[in-house]
């Protein structure tokens, strides 16, 4: 575990490094056009976070009992086709969502070319995960990270502008699929053949929906303010959003092992607990780091973002229920539960409509999507609470099914995987 968290640090410190030289380098206005543009490659890619979810989930399931795998395509190589396949599409249908101004083509094409990619690096990614080898998918993350760094400072070197640090995307993703991919396949692992089965579809669901509300409100400000605001807005969300690396590097460790003892509640209960506590404090460590630091990240960010440190602070308070309930996403998608799915689309409807009726005010847009966290925090806390009340208590029951399962590697295994990444 300390290695994946050493690993994930150096992932953050190039994605900030990244945010910062695009902030930098683009300008306010150029800057909110490229923050639309991976808004929407982000709500366009949110089916491969679902689906390393689900694969996670349905190979960590195939390790507690083994499952028939066919000779061609498995399962998830399908969804990850299909599922690319209708994205890439959706981001080309939905570019009139980034408001007025002219768009270039070239990016347009760039933003829809890197989606496609993501789900087949999402799915090598899910496979390493289930298996265990949670080192091996953060080195894959960060080392994409990196590279993603050091192809923009090329194009942005280059006067590529906003054109050319997509351009850095879509490479960064082919790049970082081909070689994830050659390594899941040499660990000889997959899910079965059967695509789109009922788990794997709640499964997508859940994690579609959350990183959909999750990510659509840059979109929504970028639509509802003027470009600079909207740029402002998009500097200091992008800095809050990144404790949300907390649940996510959680969840490399614990999904699998959720999965694996979902029988164990005690176990589960445990689990949440500690991810929902780390997850508080990193949160409110973020709230004093902008209270008292958000003039030098203003500045940091350069001309024309005074507006940013003003919103560091309320963002920060803002985004501490979603931050959490992340941590509890781990757990209903472990789970495969149906229960908060119905809820969790109720409430992106909400925030939808009712963040375009609170916009131009950015203040009051933020205040309303805090809200909205506490509403989704709420209710999956309730659906923890009824998934805990249906599974017996823990004990040898819950930890023997994952223990003697005929063909799951033994905890050695486990910890090989965890330690150096390998197949």
């Amino acid at each position: 575990m300390a290695g994946v968290l050493v690993v994930s640090a150096v992932g953050v410190a190039s994605t900030a490094a990244f945010q910062l030289l695009v902030i930098r380098g683009l300008g306010p206005s150029d800057y909110g056009l490229l923050a639309s543009f991976l808004a929407l490659i982000n709500v366009a890619s949110i089916g491969s976070a679902a689906l390393r979810n689900s694969v996670a989930v349905a190979t960590a399931e195939a390790r507690r009992r083994p499952v028939r795998r066919g000779p061609r395509l498995d399962g998830s190589t399908i969804e990850a086709l299909v599922l690319g396949a209708i994205c890439t599409v959706g981001v080309l249908v939905a570019s009139p969502l980034l408001g007025s101004g002219e768009v270039s083509p070239l990016a347009l094409v760039f933003a829809a070319l890197t989606v496609g990619p993501y789900f087949l690096f999402a799915r090598a990614q899910g496979l390493l995960q289930g298996a265990g080898r949670a080192r091996a998918v953060v080195l894959w993350s960060t080392g994409a990270q990196v590279l993603q760094l050091g192809l923009s400072v090329v194009a942005l070197a280059l006067g590529w502008s906003a054109v050319g640090v997509l351009g850095a995307l879509l490479l960064t993703s082919v790049l970082g699929t081909v070689g994830a991919a050659a390594q899941a396949r040499r660990g000889a692992l997959g899910t079965g053949p059967r695509a789109f089965s009922a788990d794997t579809v709640v499964v997508l669901l859940l994690t579609v929906v959350f990183t959909w509300v999750t990510s659509m409100d840059v979109v929504l400000v970028r639509g509802g303010s003027p470009a600079d605001v909207a740029g402002a807005y998009a500097a200091a969300v992008t800095v809050i959003k990144t404790i949300l690396i907390v649940p996510s590097t959680l969840s490399l460790y614990l999904l699998p092992r959720f999965v694996a003892r979902r029988d164990d509640s005690s176990m589960t209960r445990l689990g949440v607990a500690v991810t929902l506590g780390i997850t508080l404090v990193a949160s409110l460590v973020m709230v004093g780091l902008v209270t008292w630091l958000g003039d030098v990240v203003a500045a940091i960010f350069g001309d024309g973002y005074a507006q940013t440190a003003e919103l560091l602070p309320l963002l920060a308070v803002a985004w501490i229920p979603w931050a959490m309930a992340q941590g509890l996403l781990i757990r209903l998608t472990a789970a495969s539960t149906r229960v908060g799915v119905g809820a969790l689309l109720v409430l992106a409807l909400v925030q939808w409509f009712g963040g375009k009726a609170a916009l131009p005010s950015v203040e009051t847009f933020i205040v309303f999507n805090g809200a909205v966290g506490v509403a989704v925090l709420v209710a999956f806390l309730a659906a923890h609470l009824h998934l805990s009340r249906r599974v017996p208590g823990g004990g040898p029951q819950g930890t023997a099914g994952y223990a003697h399962a005929p063909t799951a590697p033994g905890p050695d295994a486990d910890r090989h995987g965890e330690e150096d990444g390998t197949p």
